[in-house]
């Protein structure tokens, strides 16, 4: 299916970096993380000194840097509401995946009132640091009498990673519909903040479902939907594909970007398949031709394989998942931080400049043809 391979290292041995726990938030599932790298700054000391407060910042664990996991967890059974709850907990570890600390609590609950933006949950983070803030774009669940919960983009500000401030729902015409995968560009271009989201509404069929960019003038300002620049591939394999974005685009210069992505599947018999692609970006073109920001990709270069990625025991569990909200850079690699049968946290591996030399040599073209 893949005419530009890419060699992909599961990490950790291929198996989990985060597992359900037995805090109450978390028993059920805990997958599709934000993540960040923290190396080692005067500015970064700072957050790991406030992350990692009963460490020294001498300590030889930390010499090179922390990576910074914001993981959604649902309990098994939320008893009492007509929809299990997302909360947002938080995991730090060294760039080799041990673990340093894993908080007790979330660090992002949804809202105490029925009636709150995110009463039923907060989804699916992507976190995007600009200046001495980040910004943490969530899927906001509310309640609605009619279809159960009403979906739409929030954001939340930190200065620390530990402590963050709910902004509310995106202002300006990214919530017209239901929407979900939005990710915040990390900076500008020509003076202008960029987001990627995939707004939906009843009835559209899972085909037409396309990846948007939107425009503001600040991160937390009002947004303007630019209009669709990706749709999903027809996949011979499955009756139905759709695709939506991944983690934050990681920079390359000059405008341009790598872009992890999904795409979803499905078959006559409802069993899905999630995977993941890349897409390179060229944000110069962004305001005067965003149909044109997306200058090649590659589909499915990772797909589910292994057991925890193929299923698990929770009745929370969504089979043959990939789904990743998180990547950063680290020495010579691409880091891919993902969630695996919507149960489990896992990560993976590509070379930057291997995946960047397949994307130039690749192109727009359906590679299942017509």
């Amino acid at each position: 299916m893949n005419a530009h391979p890419v060699t992909v290292e599961r990490c950790n041995g291929a198996v989990p970096i985060v597992l359900p726990g037995s805090h109450w938030w978390e028993t059920g599932v805990t997958f599709n993380a934000a993540a960040l790298y923290l190396e080692r700054s005067p500015a970064n000391d700072r957050i790991i000194q406030i992350l990692l407060p009963m460490r020294r910042l001498n300590d030889p664990e930390l010499a090179d840097g922390v990576v910074v996991i914001h993981y959604r967890a649902r309990p098994e059974t939320d008893p009492g509401l007509p929809f299990v709850r997302s909360f947002i907990g938080l995991a730090l570890f060294t760039p080799a995946f041990k673990l340093l600390y894993r908080y007790k609590e979330p660090v992002v609950f949804p809202d105490p009132m029925p009636d709150g933006t995110d009463a039923l949950g907060v989804e699916d983070p992507r976190i995007t640091r600009i200046g001495d803030a980040f910004y943490m774009v969530y899927c906001g669940l509310k309640y609605d009498p009619e279809t159960v919960y009403h979906l739409q983009l929030c954001m939340a500000r930190s200065t620390d990673l530990l402590h963050w401030e709910k902004l509310g729902p995106m202002c300006g015409n990214v919530n017209t519909h239901y929407n979900k995968d939005g990710v915040l560009f990390p900076g500008t271009e020509q003076g202008k903040y960029y987001l990627l989201h995939r707004p939906w509404w009843k009835g559209l069929p899972h085909a037409e479902y396309a990846m948007h960019l939107a425009v503001s003038d600040a991160p937390h300002g009002t947004w303007r939907d630019l209009g669709p620049i990706m749709h999903s591939f027809h996949n011979p394999l499955f009756q139905e594909s759709w695709i939506g974005a991944g983690s934050v685009p990681v920079p390359l210069g000059d405008g341009r970007y790598v872009m992890i992505y999904h795409t979803g599947n499905s078959m006559a018999d409802g069993a899905m398949e999630y995977d993941l692609d890349a897409a390179l970006l060229d944000m110069r073109l962004a305001e005067t031709d965003p149909s044109a920001v997306v200058r090649s990709r590659i589909e499915h270069f990772m797909v589910p394989e292994t057991p925890e990625e193929l299923g698990s025991s929770s009745s929370l569990q969504v089979q043959n998942v990939l789904f990743t909200c998180g990547s950063y850079q680290f020495g010579k690699h691409l880091y891919i931080i993902y969630g695996g049968a919507d149960t489990y946290l896992l990560a993976a591996r590509v070379e930057t400049a291997e995946l960047v030399r397949a994307l130039e040599s690749a192109d727009l073209k359906n590679p299942f043809g017509s």
